[in-house]
């Protein structure tokens, strides 16, 4: 089994199968094996215990033994008139908003900004032929489901992701499953801001490849203006300034707009009912 375009430096890129061959990954708790057959690939896979930890370990191989031998959770066959060598494995983003919290809790003065960096799952892709078909996408970590919004009757169905949300990306660990985001926090309202836990809304996020393989999304700036539930997000176009040069690897899910007004800061943020 060979990789094209890509060095091993990276679980994804461009893969060769020979017809009959098996290979091997795991990516954080995401164990996943792949068969080339002459008219089907198959799809083995199973997650670890999902937790947080942003580990940089991943491992990939080709193994002798076929699929109906290995004893997978989940077993899927995609069916096809005939198979192509060609086969693609591209990270991408989640398919809901990331509710972030914190492991603890920051505080943000009135007329102050700060960026913090943050961390969330990534799912998979997997597509095969020339031109390339997706036949599959699988969270490496399935992270737990939440309800974001002022009220059980208006919100949103997201993601819920713990994260040290670092000020210092000198601290950061370079996860292998995991896309790093500089989010930019802007009070200009005059109350102070308690960041307990935000949305994350990655649909709208291309994703990077950058330096060592790191995956890096595009900057985003939350900016509280009044002393509302109202809240502006904007994604800064590009690779960010820490990420220097990055290789475009996955577009948005959502086409996102210049400038998006978030409904209510209390989706983002719960401010303290004092003044400074």
């Amino acid at each position: 089994m060979t990789q094209d375009n890509q060095l091993q430096s990276t679980w994804w890129g461009r893969f060769s199968f020979d017809s009959g061959q098996t290979a091997h990954w795991e990516i954080g708790p995401l164990k996943l094996a792949i068969q080339r057959l002459p008219n089907e690939w198959q799809l083995a896979y199973e997650q670890d215990e999902v937790t947080d930890a942003e580990t940089t370990a991943w491992v990939h191989h080709p193994i002798t033994e076929s699929i109906d031998r290995l004893n997978y959770v989940n077993v899927e066959r995609y069916v096809l008139g005939q198979t192509s060598e060609t086969l693609q494995i591209t990270p991408i983003l989640a398919d809901r908003p990331i509710v972030t919290r914190p492991v603890n809790p920051l505080y943000v003065p009135a007329g102050e900004e700060t960026t913090i960096f943050v961390s969330s799952p990534l799912w998979l892709r997997v597509e095969v032929g020339d031109p390339a078909k997706a036949i599959q996408e699988l969270p490496i970590a399935r992270p737990s489901d939440t309800w974001f919004g002022p009220s059980t009757m208006e919100g949103e169905l997201c993601y819920a992701s713990r994260t040290k949300a670092r000020l210092n990306l000198a601290n950061i660990d370079l996860p292998a499953h995991r896309a790093i985001t500089a989010v930019i926090i802007e009070n200009r309202a005059s109350t102070q801001l308690t960041v307990e836990r935000f949305e994350l809304p990655v649909p709208y996020l291309s994703l990077f490849e950058c330096d060592r393989g790191v995956l890096w999304t595009e900057a985003v700036t939350m900016e509280r203006t009044r002393d509302t539930e109202m809240a502006t997000f904007q994604v800064i176009t590009g690779p960010p300034e820490e990420a220097k040069l990055g290789t475009l690897l996955s577009e948005p899910r959502w086409p996102p707009d210049p400038k998006m007004s978030i409904h209510a800061f209390s989706k983002l943020f719960r401010d303290t009912s004092w003044r400074t």
